[in-house]
């Protein structure tokens, strides 16, 4: 596929109407309603409005940041640590288990970050990341990742209708208040028999409980005794994300039910106590300086756990994450 055949399959995000690419491929243009859509770094920026204008006023969620799509980049995938590793490779592992080799033709990531599950595709799998933050693209740009990129919101996808063979999104749906418009656009871009995996963090785990106390006004008072004792030791600081909502199994399978998805697999990944407890109480950062090799043999046999279990019941409706496949059937 060519630039040009990668432009066909794109519309307007507010009307979903045909776009019209300016003479000097700078920007695309739509006539119904008078928007216009800057191309920058060659990644199209397609938001609900007129961004030719607004381009100054988008980017101000956490992520859009320079620094903070930069601390992103440098971490997501571990950084060398041994619980960062662990942890990216369980993500990695519990999505792409679910890929079905012969619907990965033309592929959609949705909320790419700097397209580390891009990497995880064949050769001949045709790519597409996209995601809210312009810096986060320019990350995945720069290793290489997707064939094409595209900035914009996944509650108002820039794409005509059945166009990708799988389509995949690895926690971005808590970040979103419009969070079943959203699975219902990326239902929509999927191809009729192509298939729909998320991995979304989960309601039903103790982590929750954690991260609402850290949310709500008594993370003062809860946080108050281990400052007062210990100092450096904040187990209830701030979260630092001013919008963050979890999902449970039974709440997204409501959705995507709604919109012609059958066949629902899926499984559960990581054990939320690993953060709330292991790394919030130096348990990861000790034993990475002392005891380096028990903590490896203790998350490769997490890790094997999750293989082996991760899909039973009740584990994939109560783990940290879940992940849920489903394929669109026909109208």
């Amino acid at each position: 596929m060519d630039r040009a055949d990668f432009y066909g399959m794109l519309c307007c995000p507010k009307c979903k109407g045909d776009l019209t690419l300016r003479n000097d491929e700078s920007a695309f243009s739509c006539a119904t309603c008078a928007f216009v859509f800057p191309i920058v770094d060659g990644i199209p920026v397609l938001f609900p409005c007129n961004v030719e204008v607004e381009m100054k006023h988008l980017f101000t969620r956490y992520w859009d940041a320079e620094d903070k799509a930069h601390l992103y980049d440098a971490n997501v995938e571990g950084a060398g640590s041994i619980f960062g590793i662990y942890n990216h490779e369980s993500e990695i592992y519990g999505l792409t288990y679910y890929f079905d080799q012969n619907k990965l033709g033309l592929f959609l990531d949705a909320g790419c970050g700097n397209g580390r599950f891009l990497e995880t595709l064949p050769p001949t799998t045709v790519s597409v990341g996209i995601d809210a933050s312009l810096n986060l693209l320019r990350a995945a740009q720069r290793r290489k990742r997707g064939h094409f990129h595209v900035c914009c919101e996944l509650e108002h996808l820039p794409f005509k209708d059945n166009l990708f063979t799988t389509v995949i999104s690895c926690r971005v749906i808590q970040h979103l208040k419009k969070q079943e418009e959203a699975v219902q656009e990326l239902c929509r871009v999927t191809k009729v028999d192509g298939d729909l995996i998320l991995e979304l963090y989960n309601t039903w785990n103790l982590k929750t409980i954690w991260k609402e106390i850290r949310m709500s006004r008594l993370q003062p008072v809860f946080n108050a005794p281990f400052k007062l004792l210990f100092r450096s030791l904040s187990p209830f600081s701030e979260w630092g994300l001013n919008y963050d909502n979890y999902n449970h199994w039974f709440e997204v399978k409501g959705w995507l039910k709604k919109n012609r998805m059958r066949d629902l697999q899926g499984r559960g990944v990581g054990f939320g106590f690993h953060k709330y407890l292991f790394d919030t109480f130096f348990v990861n950062g000790i034993l990475e300086r002392h005891a380096p090799g028990l903590l490896r043999t203790y998350y490769a046999t997490a890790f094997a756990g999750e293989k082996l279990f991760g899909s039973m019941i009740p584990l994939r409706y109560v783990m940290e994450k879940i992940v849920m496949k489903s394929t669109k059937a026909a109208s």
